[in-house]
């Protein structure tokens, strides 16, 4: 009975072992697939520069070559790939601003970008007056930042003021 139960203990023993041994190596070779994946994916964003071509660049600027066509210097005024001025709008923080104004500076800039807020002798609500300025910003996102900022640049001076008197 004591060569069973002495059997049976050292199996159970080999087995945890063995698993734990498996678990050890499985785990290794995961890091290593991880590295590798790490190392291709480095080798794929490698830019490979030709040497000659690089040397060549650095010894024949641009100002040096003669130009036989004086209308290729002309600078195209509208460049397709600049980011336009529209494109420097951050508009979320401008809908953020939006929500966040009180009424009377709502109204005002409502007022300003050409939105009524008077409708038959009644103020609109303030939800639908912010509404429009939504859609207005969409439209015209340099109007809409020009009004707001031209709101907040006040509340920052009269608030300074205000300390300071």
């Amino acid at each position: 009975m004591q060569n069973t139960q002495d059997f049976l203990t050292n199996a159970i023993l080999a087995i945890a072992t063995l698993y734990a041994i498996l678990m050890i190596l499985d785990f290794f070779a995961g890091l290593v697939k991880l590295w590798n994946a790490c190392t291709q994916q480095q080798n794929n964003t490698a830019y490979q520069v030709n040497h000659k071509q690089v040397i060549d660049k650095t010894t024949t600027p641009a100002s040096n070559k003669p130009v036989n066509n004086p209308e290729s210097l002309s600078i195209p005024v509208a460049d397709s790939t600049a980011p336009s001025i529209t494109d420097n709008i951050d508009t979320e923080s401008l809908t953020l601003l939006i929500e966040k104004l009180p009424q009377p500076r709502i109204r005002t800039a409502a007022r300003r970008l050409g939105i009524a807020d008077k409708v038959n002798g009644h103020y609109q609500r303030l939800a639908i007056l912010r509404t429009q300025l939504k859609a207005k910003l969409t439209s015209q996102p340099k109007e809409v930042a020009r009004v707001l900022s031209e709101m907040t640049l006040q509340t920052s001076t009269s608030r300074a003021k205000v300390i300071a008197g």
